[in-house]
């Protein structure tokens, strides 16, 4: 049965397989970048290539979104899918989710201009409108229920450890 374009019956039974044992709840996601030269990479993830650029006032091509976009673009598609699953548990129909997001960003950081500017987001902002057969209160618990379930949230406003390996090729390795 799909509700909301969902498939409830296969999120059904994943959250059943994760009740009866934890470690199906487990996953690694993963993409291999390559960089292009410049500020242009591309990032091939499960069957999709995604590419990432700067624009041309910052040195790039222009031929991607920027990383940071791509932040506000993961954590916006996050939030409205987080949303449309809570619809789908209370039953609730929905027929559109728009999210404006936008992000303050002040690139000293980047370019270490200033020694006390942090290079990543001062604040984001999320603008969500919802269009479902719900009062106005129901669409706010929606909204607030998506927005704390959301994986991508809680990665960006937890302190998440990230770890760098160092690898090289080895010259004549083979």
């Amino acid at each position: 049965m799909m509700r909301n374009g969902v498939d409830v019956e296969a999120v059904n039974a994943a959250v059943g397989a994760m009740r009866k044992d934890a470690a199906a709840g487990q996953r690694t996601p993963s993409g291999l970048l390559s960089w292009n030269g410049g500020a242009h990479s591309t990032t091939i993830v499960r069957n999709f290539v995604i590419p990432a650029d700067e624009p041309t006032a910052l040195g790039g091509t222009d031929r991607g979104p920027s990383p940071m976009e791509l932040v506000l673009t993961g954590l916006a598609a996050c939030v409205a899918i987080s949303i449309a699953y809570s619809a789908v548990e209370d039953g609730i129909e929905v027929h559109a989710i728009e999210i404006d997001v936008e992000g303050d960003l002040d690139l000293r950081g980047l370019f270490e201009v200033a020694g006390d500017v942090r290079p990543g987001f001062e604040e984001v902002r999320l603008t969500i409108r919802v269009d479902a057969d719900a009062p106005r209160e129901k669409i706010e618990e929606l909204v607030n229920h998506g927005y704390r379930r959301s994986p991508v949230v809680d990665s960006l406003t937890s302190r998440v450890p990230v770890r760098v390996c160092i690898g090289r090729e080895e010259a004549g390795a083979g």
